[in-house]
């Protein structure tokens, strides 16, 4: 399970990081409140721009930092002999088994600290010139309906190669820990949901490799369909995909 990826002190330090975030979110919006933003009471997942979404949308970031700290506070961190760091969990797309582990103080000013961490995220915001406000939905690609105009770039998932879905969890269970108030609808399951993904992986079916690849195969068959429905003509479709050509007997 999860929780055993983390020593017992570290499963207290994020579980307190995770459960000051509503304790922030509550003082920004005491802050935002006092410098004259109005109260409209309308939230950030509804395109509220007052002093709650404001709170919010602190807290959001405040939940993702949570989020990016468990990656550098783990039991499978490991020290970076090269770059003389705490190398974090996911160096690769796998959840590694390790013989030993190099354990990041969040307190410290070294690698892995929380505000090191918190940094990456501010760094984006104080050189971000957003001039309009963007909208994310998540919904099932294979399923699109009433949509128009699209500038389509994806990186499809490559049959049973990466588990995203699985991996997700180590980081899901955190950020919904911190951010369930914000967004209950993405955060209503206890785990990321599996059913749908696009992956072969033959353990969902029972161990049956065919039925995986066909499940596989026949979704991303509709998505491209559906893109080929939606897509503008302006701008063409990009499709990053790994392709590993088999190699000869001769080699």
């Amino acid at each position: 399970t999860y929780d055993k990826l983390f020593t017992p002190r570290q499963l207290v330090a994020l579980t307190t990081f995770s459960d000051l975030v509503a304790e922030a979110r509550e003082q920004a919006y005491a802050d935002a409140l006092a410098a004259g933003l109005p109260d409209d009471g309308v939230p950030l997942r509804e395109g509220g721009v007052g002093a709650w979404a404001y709170a919010e949308a602190v807290s959001v970031y405040l939940g993702m930092n949570v989020s990016r700290q468990s990656n550098r506070l783990s039991s499978l961190c490991f020290w970076d002999t090269k770059g003389e760091k705490v190398q974090q969990v996911f160096a690769r797309q796998v959840i590694p088994m390790n013989w030993d582990y190099t354990e990041a103080n969040p307190f410290s000013h070294s690698t892995g600290n929380f505000l090191g961490q918190i940094g990456y995220l501010t760094g984006v915001l104080e050189t971000l010139d957003a001039l309009s406000q963007g909208s994310a939905w998540q919904q099932d690609a294979t399923k699109l309906e009433g949509i128009s105009g699209l500038l389509i770039s994806t990186d499809p998932p490559y049959y049973d190669n990466i588990s995203y879905a699985d991996l997700s969890d180590y980081f899901y269970v955190w950020l919904r820990r911190s951010l369930r108030e914000v967004y209950p609808e993405i955060f209503s399951t206890l785990l990321v949901p599996k059913d749908a993904e696009l992956v072969a992986t033959p353990y969902r079916f029972g161990g049956d490799k065919d039925a995986a690849t066909e499940h596989f195969e026949r979704g991303l068959s509709q998505v491209f369909r559906n893109i080929r429905r939606f897509i503008g003509s302006d701008y063409p479709l990009t499709v990053y995909y790994a392709f590993k050509q088999a190699e000869s007997e001769s080699d």
